[in-house]
């Protein structure tokens, strides 16, 4: 047993006072249906689960504004979602304005999730600016597609004026519109389901790559995100290749401050041992690295995630 795991084993022992509950505890994670944010809620369920004695069950909302509010008032246990969403859902701004939710504490940083929009290879299209006049999605106003797109268009010097908009509701209508070539462009997300179904009905998708200096321009809308070409690891991944620039945010797994440290502690200590079993799931996960879950934000953190990341030595 090494210092780390010596180290975590004595915190979940203090919060508990003689040792883990006796029967299985069952505790909600909010998330999204569908896409790469329930892949990756299943992901932490099956880890959560099977490392402890906790029983962790997705809870599935259209979208996240819809399950923030839930976590807030205490309804349910976590949510996860990615930095911009939760920074603006704690502070009541952005896309959360007037509706702040001062009651979530931020559990973990999980990994990079990395994205940006993808076309058909057979469109020609390489870059943001090459989107002028396109059939382009239009989410509803303040929602997280809607800042993505803005945020794209944006990079390319464009704005809604300059394309064809089509409304869609949310991620999986959006999928579909892009398989019936209803519109010319779809949000994506590197490496999650999504692509390998464009990739196979729509016979080969892109990843439109950002400029260098694209930054900036990106993080006015989406606070945290910056611009990145992935590792090797990810150019046999669909829509990409060694020149791919794309968009990243961490992605947050949050709680109610209400939420016993003990729970807390549970589940940091299963994501820690189950890290391999969680890169195991999806190339969504590849990057996952335990030592960065106590990365520090502009947020505020849960206090029993704190003492265990204290005696885990991740934070002084």
């Amino acid at each position: 047993m090494n210092i780390r795991t010596i180290a975590l084993s004595a915190t979940l022992l203090g919060t508990v006072g003689v040792g883990l509950p006796a029967a299985a505890q069952t505790v909600g994670l909010a998330t999204t249906q569908g896409g790469a944010t329930e892949q990756i809620a299943n992901a932490i369920a099956m880890v959560v689960t099977e490392e402890t004695e906790l029983q962790i069950r997705p809870q599935m909302s259209a979208n996240t504004a819809q399950y923030v509010p839930m976590v807030n008032a205490g309804r349910v246990e976590f949510g996860i979602a990615n930095y911009p969403q939760t920074f603006y859902a704690i502070n009541g701004t952005g896309m959360s304005e007037g509706q702040a939710n001062p009651d979530l504490r931020i559990v973990a940083t999980l990994f990079p999730f990395t994205a940006g929009l993808v076309v058909t290879e057979e469109s020609g299209m390489t870059g943001y600016d090459d989107l002028e006049g396109a059939r382009v999605p239009r989410y509803p106003d303040n929602s997280l597609g809607d800042y993505i797109i803005r945020a794209g268009l944006a990079a390319g010097g464009l704005t809604y004026d300059d394309v064809e908009t089509v409304p869609i509701a949310n991620f999986p209508r959006q999928y579909d519109a892009m398989r019936q070539r209803q519109i010319d462009v779809s949000i994506a997300t590197a490496g999650a389901q999504p692509t390998y179904d464009l990739e196979a009905s729509l016979d080969g998708i892109r990843f439109l790559s950002f400029e260098e200096d694209a930054d900036d321009t990106i993080a006015e809308y989406l606070p945290g995100t910056y611009t990145r070409t992935l590792p090797e690891g990810f150019h046999s991944l669909p829509g990409l290749s060694a020149e791919s620039r794309l968009f990243a945010y961490d992605y947050m797994l949050f709680a109610h401050r209400d939420v016993s440290d003990e729970i807390v502690a549970e589940v940091i200590g299963a994501l820690d041992s189950g890290a391999e079993a969680l890169r195991d799931t999806s190339p969504l996960w590849q990057e996952f690295d335990p030592d960065d879950m106590a990365k520090t934000t502009e947020m505020p953190m849960h206090e029993g995630a704190e003492a265990v990341y204290r005696d885990m030595g991740l934070i002084d």
